[in-house]
This record gives C-alpha cells, structure tokens and sequence, in this order.
C-alpha cells in the first residue's frame, strides 16, 4: 500500500515538472518593452489623411481604426508586426523595433493605392455569335437608298428685297408657321418601308 502511494507522488511530481518546463517553453519573455505606438495614415497619391484604416497585430486583440483625420495610437510589444490595412489600398506590414530607449513610436505611414481590374465582357445583341452573322446575312439593304429616303427641298433665297412677303403682321405670322411645320415634318418624315430585324414594315 505504502509502496503505490510513493510510485503515485513520485509520477505526480514528475508530469508536474515536464509541464511546467514545457509551459515554459512557450511562454514570451517577460522582458519586452510595451511602447505606445501612434502616427498618421496617408494616400500615397494626396495629402489626404485616410480614415477607418484597420491598424492591428496579426495573431492578438490589439488593433484600433485611423479616424477622421487619419490619426490612430494603440500599445505594441517591441518586436510586434503591426499591419495597416483599407479597401483599395495595399496592406503594409511595420516591424516595431526590439532595442528602443523610448517609450513611444510616432511615425508617418503611406499607403500605396490597390489597383482593382475587372474582367473585359463582351456584350452582343444576340445570344450566340452564330445567330448575329446570321441576322447580319438575312439583312436585305434596299437597291437604291435615294428613292427610299424623304426628300427636303431646298431653302427658297430671295434674290431681291421687293419679292419678299408683305411684312404685315397676319402675313409674317403664317409664313414663320409654315417654316417651323416644314422642319417638323423633315425631322420625322420616314421611308414608305422600314426594316427592323430584316423584317420589312409597311
């Protein structure tokens, strides 16, 4: 009996040192200076000040945004990758120093612009290729396009200032009217046939 209670502290005791040096293995170092780190985030293309910029260490809860006039400050540990990022900029990466006599980094940060390009797409009238040559083949172009179109006569120059029209008011009035109706009917007069599609409208 006396003997399994020995065994049982001395593998007690045993599993307690291997996990306290394992922990102590994988524990950070006490030692690092926390440093207040803080500065401004700018467009490398403008004087801008950029805000709701993301500014966090990778692996951590410590992170903070950019405001309004670009301005941020959150605690670092000497030795942490800080990582500023935005929509439409590239992410920058920023190594905090190991060996530093101050308790504080101010810096200016730029951020390069993130050119974004989108696939070309190719927009057709019709589903396939195919069916637009086809379209474009059964298309039939009347034989002489002259006939087909309006004909608008020519403005009338008077040559002489005596055979103008009367310049009474009744006169003028019906002569501006009849001007303005031509130009109407020349901008919407049409040919006898239309295609739409190769299919001819009477």
């Amino acid at each position: 009996m006396k003997r399994n209670l020995v065994v049982s502290a001395a593998t007690f005791l045993l599993l307690l040192l291997a996990s306290t040096a394992t922990l102590g293995q994988h524990s950070l170092p006490i030692d690092k200076q926390v440093i207040q780190f803080s500065g401004m985030v700018y467009a490398s293309d403008s004087v801008t000040a950029l805000e709701g910029v993301a500014v966090y260490v990778p692996g951590t809860k410590r992170g903070t945004y950019t405001r309004k006039s670009g301005y941020f400050s959150m605690p670092v540990v000497a030795g942490d990758t800080v990582v500023f990022g935005a929509l439409g900029y590239e992410k920058l990466y920023l190594a905090v120093p190991l060996e530093t006599t101050e308790g504080q980094l101010t810096l200016k940060i730029v951020l390069e612009r993130k050119e974004n390009k989108l696939p070309t797409v190719d927009v057709m009238p019709w589903a396939t290729e195919y069916d637009l040559r086809q379209a474009v083949l059964r298309t039939k172009l009347p034989e002489d396009p002259k006939d087909q179109l309006p004909v608008i006569p020519p403005p009338f120059v008077y040559k002489s200032i005596r055979d103008m029209p009367a310049m009474d008011a009744k006169a003028n009035f019906r002569y501006g009217q009849k001007i303005l109706q031509d130009q109407r009917e020349s901008r919407y007069r049409v040919p006898d046939i239309l295609k739409i599609f190769s299919i001819p409208i009477n």
